[in-house]
């Protein structure tokens, strides 16, 4: 299934304004800001509406084929692809200061490209300053659409250009529109690890493209990416994420606004992917972001990346570890690949389908309560000196599944008891992977 709306790309050298304006038009804040240049590094679909039609607006990387910047290339390369890829381009330029050759070269390069282009000047913030609107009519777009990100203004007449583009497109008859409630029913699923384990290389593979920069440096993905993916007739969604680093006393920034992005695509999820690299030490945080999904009510399986360059007894060493550190989460499953060789891919697909049977089970009363009056007949449970007995137990909601325990007592706060109940639901019906949310009433 796709959907086929159009996509409307947003191009223009660092620091021009593009992801502020993204974020005005889309109304909440989707692309991450900063006065740092090259934030935004791989190209970011985010679907809003005007006028009653919907599009995608594609957030996209500084063009600067002269930065000295390691990942410069890389950025602008997805910036091409975002052009290639789109129906109408947004060219912004800062109309603050003079044409510089960058813009030159975009504008060079947008004239080559063959599509319709609207130009835009960011940064009109008043009508007294000084502007260089009319030197930059010699790119033959013609006057820029004068704009102020920042602060709204000129933003609707903007917007009444985006959408007279689109009419005008060859193919807007054709345009169909999948609406909310169809979308809400594809699983999201998020791949999370810590930085430089291979996430954004997986998610390439799992999509069949180069759509997020891979590199050796941590933090090269800063902002949550996603993508549908469609296998044996299923469409799932698949975000690829910032690199949850251990906590730190005092965070950067990008790395606080990364970090925060990373803990709403978990809570959008359906399914988290914990990414492990194999040929690196387990440690505690593997295991904290595994309790964060599970507390954020995702399923989990951890991912143990990058077996093509370890031999068995290695790979089952560094398995084996991971046991030992989660011996009280025996319920969450693994599995071994290598993203970069295409090993073990499929496997993927057939444990995120058993996780999503897993947190979608329904268990009828009559078998919880069957089970639990059998269990209290030989529980030796006791609060303050008196027994504890459920009495009736049921199945209050699913994806994540949850159950409504009423007993003789209030055990709210007794721990053991709650993982006595647990266990117990465990045992008998499974919940593979999968949090279980347990409520009291007594």
């Amino acid at each position: 299934m796709k959907r086929n709306l159009p996509v409307i790309a947003v191009i223009g050298r660092p620091n021009v304004g593009k992801s502020t304006l993204i974020n005005r038009i889309c109304v909440n804040q989707e692309a991450i800001v900063h006065s740092e240049p090259m934030i935004t590094r791989d190209r970011k679909y985010n679907r809003t509406d005007w006028d009653g039609v919907e599009f995608f607006i594609l957030d996209t990387g500084g063009i600067d084929m002269f930065s000295e910047e390691k990942l410069a290339p890389e950025i602008s390369k997805q910036s091409k692809k975002a052009i290639e890829e789109a129906d109408i381009v947004i060219f912004v330029v800062d109309i603050r200061d003079p044409i510089s050759p960058l813009d030159e070269d975009i504008a060079d390069m947008l004239r080559k490209s063959g599509k319709p282009v609207i130009f835009t000047g960011n940064k009109w913030d008043s009508e007294r300053a000084s502007y260089y609107t009319e030197d930059y009519l010699k790119f033959g777009f013609g006057y820029p659409v004068s704009i102020s990100a920042i602060h709204g203004l000129n933003i609707s007449e903007l917007l009444d250009d985006i959408i007279k583009k689109i009419r005008s497109l060859p193919a807007y008859d054709d345009i169909s529109v999948q609406d909310d409630e169809e979308e809400s029913e594809i699983p999201h699923i998020s791949i999370l690890g810590q930085p430089n384990v291979g996430k954004s290389t997986l998610f390439n593979t799992l999509i069949k493209e180069d759509r997020v920069i891979v590199d050796e440096v941590a933090g090269t993905t800063r902002d949550s990416i996603d993508s549908l993916v469609e296998h044996d007739g299923k469409t799932y969604k698949f975000v690829d994420t910032a690199g949850l680093k251990k906590d730190k006393i005092r965070e950067e920034d990008l790395e606080f606004y990364s970090k925060i992005r990373t803990l709403k695509s978990i809570e959008r999820s359906d399914v988290c992917l914990l990414l492990i690299d194999s040929s690196r030490e387990i440690t505690n945080q593997d295991e904290k972001i595994l309790m964060t999904c599970l507390e954020k009510g995702a399923s989990v399986c951890a991912v143990f990346n990058k077996i093509d360059i370890l031999d068995d007894d290695e790979l089952n060493a560094k398995v084996e570890d991971f046991l030992d550190r989660t011996d009280y989460l025996r319920f969450i499953p693994y599995i071994k690949i290598s993203a970069l060789k295409d090993m073990g891919i499929k496997r993927i697909f057939k444990i995120i389908e058993e996780l999503l049977d897993e947190r979608n089970k329904k268990i009828p009363d009559n078998k919880l309560n069957t089970l639990f009056k059998e269990l209290g007949a030989s529980s030796s449970l006791n609060v303050k000196g008196k027994k504890f007995k459920i009495k009736f137990i049921r199945q209050i909601r699913i994806s994540p599944p949850g159950f409504l325990v009423f007993s003789n007592m209030d055990i709210s706060k007794k721990s053991n008891i709650k993982r006595y109940i647990e266990s117990n639901l465990r045992e008998k019906f499974g919940f593979k992977g999968t949090p279980i949310f347990l409520k009291f009433k007594f």
